[in-house]
C-alpha cells in the first residue's frame, strides 16, 4: 500500500518542478515578447504578474481578452503561451510568490 503513495508523491514533486521550470521559461518569454509593448516607452500599459489575481489571469486567457485589443496569437506557440500563463499565475498578486517583472 505504501508504494502507490510514494509513487504519487514523487509524481507531485516532479509536476511541481516542471511547473516551476515552465514559470521561469514563461518569465523569459514574457519579458522578450510581451515586454516589447508592456514596458516604459512601449505602446501598451506597463504591467507584470501582480496586476491580477490568479483567477483573473485564468479568466483573461480563457476569454482571450488580449485578442480584443491586439491579436498576438501568431507570435506564440501553444507551449510558449502555457509557459507565460504559468509564470503569470505563479507570481500573481495572490500567489505564494508575487513578483513584479524583472525582480526576484
Amino acid at each position: 500500500m505504501r508504494r502507490p503513495i510514494v509513487v504519487f508523491a514523487a509524481f507531485l514533486l516532479c509536476a511541481g518542478f516542471l511547473s516551476s521550470a515552465r514559470a521561469e521559461e514563461g518569465e523569459q518569454i514574457f519579458t522578450a515578447k510581451c515586454g516589447s509593448c508592456h514596458r516604459s516607452g512601449g505602446e501598451a500599459a506597463v504591467f507584470g504578474p501582480t496586476k491580477y489575481a490568479i483567477v483573473q489571469w485564468e479568466r483573461f486567457f480563457k476569454k482571450n481578452k488580449h485578442a480584443k485589443l491586439k491579436d498576438i496569437s501568431a507570435q506564440f506557440s501553444e507551449t510558449d503561451l502555457q509557459a507565460v500563463r504559468n509564470y503569470l499565475a505563479a507570481h500573481a498578486a495572490d500567489s505564494d510568490k508575487p513578483q513584479a517583472v524583472g525582480l526576484r
